[in-house]
């Protein structure tokens, strides 16, 4: 059983999708892991109107994002009180409430309490365009970089506690990449309920073109790909009867949720080859 503690930071429940198969595996491997989410979604899609209002949303939200960690044996779930910006150039991203609008320095300051008081030896976040460049996801990216890097910092946020120096840093590799191909591979088939819209359409282009992501790890989940699934299904306001998730043929549910991929940002520096795995992650403890 290993001492190791994780720290997993996103913008919105059901953002954790990209590292819930390897969370699962630390917990099995007896790691301490925390989950961090910055906002309650607010600004997300109600797939049917039976499940939620507009002004409810944020709670139910809440609900199904400590249900879908209970799949995969996760209770440490926190929150943070900040509310969903959503997308660039609506009215919500100029709420004075939201993520996107917080001073930086508030934020990050936050973040360190959070790993000062976790004292995690590895950190999970977003990669830095966000995936397809959500505010909340960017701005998530953005702040725990720089916690990251200012909690082993004694001048940094003295009053936010002791120093604590996480070892390793990671966010998703090819996450957006693998969502397109899905993608296309639904509408090859017939199994999309409507045309995909053309901004849709150009973003998930554009990640297919995109050259793969350095990957530092490689971890085959598909051992975990039930729970993962099943975690994915509590997200029932995101991902209703008609959801992409919903769709995934039985053959391709393995492709789709067997194997996740990470890009070590800190330290720096990669090795020639991606490790199989998370030997290297169990072996960060005390």
């Amino acid at each position: 059983m290993t001492e190791l503690r994780v720290l997993a930071t996103y913008g919105h429940p059901d953002d954790e999708g990209q590292v819930t198969g390897t969370l699962r595996s630390l917990l099995h491997a007896g790691a301490q892991v925390t989950l961090v989410c910055a906002t309650r979604g607010e600004a997300g899609e109600i797939s049917d109107p039976a499940l939620a209002t507009p002004e409810t949303l944020g709670y139910v939200r809440e609900l199904e994002l400590r249900s879908a960690m209970a799949q995969i044996g996760l209770f440490d779930v926190r929150l943070l009180n900040y509310r969903d910006s959503g997308m660039d150039g609506t009215p919500e991203n100029d709420d004075p409430r939201c993520l996107h609008q917080q001073p930086s320095a508030v934020v990050v300051g936050e973040y360190v309490r959070l790993m000062r008081d976790l004292r995690p030896h590895v950190v999970f976040t977003w990669d830095p365009q966000g995936g397809y460049g959500h505010p909340d996801h960017v701005a998530v990216h953005r702040h725990a970089v720089s916690a990251f890097d200012a909690a082993g910092d004694p001048e940094a946020y003295p009053e936010a506690g002791d120093p604590w120096r996480p070892r390793e840093l990671y966010w998703g590799a090819r996450t957006m990449k693998r969502m397109a191909s899905m993608w296309f591979e639904l509408e090859k088939r017939g199994l999309l309920p409507e045309p995909l819209p053309e901004d849709r359409r150009k973003r998930l282009e554009n990640a297919l073109a995109e050259p793969d992501p350095v990957a530092s790890i490689i971890h085959d989940v598909s051992e975990h790909a039930h729970h993962k699934r099943s975690a994915a299904g509590m997200h029932r306001t995101q991902f209703g009867e008609n959801s992409l998730f919903a769709r995934i043929p039985e053959e391709f549910r393995i492709q789709f949720y067997g194997e996740e991929r990470f890009f070590r940002a800190r330290p720096g520096g990669q090795d020639a080859k991606p490790e199989s795995g998370i030997s290297r992650l169990l072996a960060l403890a005390d």
